[in-house]
């Protein structure tokens, strides 16, 4: 015997869904937009890095498109050229730190991450540059430099890229550097 669902209980849904769609279309037209390309972004740069690289979980990818779009910076290109930077520095110094022996784990990581963040502050970038160092440096030593080298490294350059040519395709208009 098959079961079915009640027609009553689909229809609230889908018509919630949509009312939540026209609304928010209403209020917010160019966020959606933005919205609309960002998931564009981070979905093709997950496909790029999975087809392309070989990755199996190339969440990284994806993650870096929406972090070269997010809504509200001022610049798409200087956020994904910092998020180049900080990854870059964060997973070289996490490298450099598994030389200290794992024993000392927490002041290995404490000290990877200040000193990722000290190096990518020194830059003078935006705030994105030692934030990712520090993140990186901290994944490094967390996940281990096979997930989070250059694997890490490929996805964001991958995802990075993904970003910033979506920025000069949907957002030209807008663009700084």
């Amino acid at each position: 015997m098959h079961l079915r669902q009640p027609q009553s209980a689909v229809r609230p849904v889908g018509r919630t869904a949509l009312y939540l769609l026209k609304s928010t279309h209403r209020a917010f037209p160019k966020i959606e937009y933005d919205f609309r390309a960002d998931a564009v972004a981070a979905a093709f740069a997950f496909w790029a890095s999975r087809h392309l690289l070989g990755h199996q979980h190339p969440v990284f990818a994806a993650i870096s498109a929406l972090i070269c779009l997010a809504p509200g910076i001022p610049s798409q290109i200087r956020q994904g050229l910092g998020l180049i930077v900080g990854v870059t520095v964060g997973i070289l110094v996490g490298e450099l730190a598994l030389m200290i022996p794992a024993d000392l784990a927490a002041v290995r990581m404490a000290s990877a991450t200040f000193v990722a963040m000290i190096i990518a502050a020194a830059f003078g970038v935006a705030p994105v540059v030692p934030i990712q160092a520090g993140a990186s440096a901290m994944l490094v030593l967390l996940m281990g430099p096979q997930v989070a080298g250059l694997a890490r490294f490929l996805d964001v350059l991958i995802g990075a890229s993904t970003g910033l040519i979506v920025a000069l395709v949907f957002f030209r208009e807008r663009l700084k550097f």
